[in-house]
């Protein structure tokens, strides 16, 4: 099975984390500065002078929510604004896009591809699948995933309808923060390939490269014989494609 990750893995662009800005922005009383913020920020040209909470951020979804709170926005604002910011990509797609050859990856790899993402259900995430190309091959997606919450979860049920859960390295999951799709992949034995797309360096991966693309080499020799791959590749802190 080949977990993927949504957003930052599977789908590129700032479009999604900018809508969500707009949002987020709106509950705050200086709404261009944390808009900027967030631009200057995808752009990785934030000042020196910025908060090290901020500049450490693992993503532009972070990085919008350290802002939003610092700014007086309240969870429960920060998740209306996800919910309503993921609605309306379904009209707004903007500059979302797949890394290059990643359809083509997917329909020749011999894995249960599964997209599972914390993105709500619905007309957002379809129109995120369908404007990316990849409804044909992916076989499985599992929205509202409360990752890292319910990662262990996830892996567990996926491994079990495979009747893999003795053979966890027959799982390989792919995500760009660590947290959420690693730490848990690699505590259940999991193979974690991380997209360590900002150079974070958060934990310990089998593979790790600043974009899936360096990394589909990896993902391509696990399918072929996973038990053989995960014996090449023990978990190290920074191991680099």
């Amino acid at each position: 099975m080949l977990v993927l990750d949504l957003d930052g893995t599977v789908c590129l662009g700032d479009t999604p984390v900018l809508l969500y800005a707009e949002r987020v922005a709106a509950f705050t009383a200086a709404p261009e500065a944390l808009l900027e913020a967030t631009e200057a920020f995808l752009g990785q040209r934030l000042p020196e002078t910025a908060p090290q909470t901020l500049t450490g951020a693992q993503d532009g979804y972070e990085a919008v929510k350290i802002m939003g709170l610092t700014a007086g926005a309240s969870e429960e604002q920060l998740s209306a604004a996800y919910v309503s910011s993921r609605a309306a990509i379904s009209e707004h797609p903007g500059d979302i896009r797949t890394p290059e050859g990643l359809v083509d990856l997917l329909g020749g790899i011999d894995a249960h591809r599964v997209v599972l993402t914390n993105s709500p259900g619905g007309s957002g995430l379809d129109a995120i699948l369908e404007h990316l190309g990849v409804r044909d091959v992916v076989d499985e997606v599992l929205a509202d995933a409360l990752k890292p919450t319910r990662m262990i979860q996830h892996l567990d049920a996926l491994l079990g309808a495979a009747g893999a859960a003795a053979a966890p390295e027959r799982l390989m999951s792919v995500g760009d923060i660590w947290r959420n799709d690693l730490a848990p992949a690699v505590e259940r034995g999991c193979v974690a390939a991380y997209v360590d797309a900002f150079d974070r360096r958060q934990g310990p991966a089998h593979v790790r490269a600043g974009s899936f693309v360096d990394l589909y080499p990896a993902a391509s020799d696990w399918s072929n014989d996973p038990s053989s791959f995960i014996a090449a590749h023990p978990l190290k802190e920074s191991v680099q494609c």
